[in-house]
């Protein structure tokens, strides 16, 4: 009786140790996998994020389609007058969207439609590398593990910066010059620019709401005949929140980056100055694929 107690603890013993083993296995042939699980810290899952898009900036062959989104969100005004003027001076009622996608096919490094055109160029943060990052300003949202990808989510925390110091730093951009230093741009939002192009998103919106027409002019609005200016304002870089699939091999699958924007400023409109906020969401989404 003794003995066959014996032998039953054995076998519990020994299919508890393979089990063991196999789990253990398992376990560190996911981490080896994707370098990340369910309870890694935000700065390794950021760390993970900046290496498959340095790996998907280096990848010579496949396909990207790039689609952005422009919505405006919300204007946020106590008259009523100056709410439709808005609204007619941008061009977009509450809720619409501006899409646009661009589609690329590189071979070699280089795009088939432009010589010119590089995954380093086009992937975010354009023309460079992720090298650093803040990792105080990051909220880790989610980390799931499936077979073939891992899911990841993070947000950059808001930023502010001064509207007079927005236009001024984007003023080489709205004016088209290509070679300029870019390092103002970059002091505007330091901790998302360390993830995305800050000054394409803010000449997005810069360029949709006409703020530089509004600053720099007195010219009167075609529907209200009364000039509309700003004294003055900030703009508002909100959680921006990165998602990515990224597969096996370290390569994204898909990005997707989320950026709202608000800009609050005081409005000069007949005669006198009203302030209002205005709700823009940028979106980009980065889809690859193998050739």
């Amino acid at each position: 009786m003794k003995k066959s107690v014996i032998a039953v603890v054995s076998i519990v013993l020994i299919a508890a140790l393979a089990f063991g083993g196999v789990a253990i296995k398992n376990k560190a042939f996911s981490k080896n996998k994707f370098e990340i699980n369910e309870n890694s810290s935000v700065f390794d899952v950021a760390e993970f994020y900046t290496s498959a898009v340095s790996n998907s900036k280096n990848n010579k062959n496949f396909d990207l389609n790039v689609t952005t989104s422009v919505r405006l969100d919300d204007i946020d005004c106590p008259n009523i007058l100056l709410k439709e003027a808005l609204a007619i001076l941008i061009g977009y009622e509450v809720g619409d969207t501006e899409r646009k996608t661009d589609s690329f096919s590189f071979t070699n490094g280089t795009d088939a439609g432009s010589s010119a055109v590089t995954p380093l160029s086009v992937i975010q943060p354009a023309d460079s590398y992720i090298e650093k990052f803040n990792q105080s300003a990051l909220l880790l949202n989610e980390v799931s593990l499936n077979k073939n990808s891992a899911d990841i989510s993070f947000e950059i925390k808001s930023e502010t910066a001064d509207l007079d110091q927005v236009t001024a730093a984007i003023n080489p951009i709205l004016k088209g010059q290509t070679d300029f230093d870019k390092s103002a741009i970059s002091a505007l939002a330091p901790n998302h620019s360390d993830f995305i192009d800050v000054g394409d998103i803010l000449t997005t919106v810069v360029d949709m709401l006409g703020i530089n027409k509004m600053m720099n002019s007195s010219e009167k609005s075609s529907v209200s005949m009364k000039a509309i200016g700003i004294a003055g304002g900030k703009c508002f870089i909100g959680n921006t929140e990165i998602s990515a699939g990224i597969d096996e091999n370290k390569l994204p699958n898909e990005i997707l980056i989320t950026a709202p924007v608000k800009l609050n400023a005081d409005f000069k409109f007949m005669s006198i100055t009203i302030n209002a906020t205005i709700s823009i969401t940028v979106m980009q989404r980065y889809s690859f694929s193998n050739q």
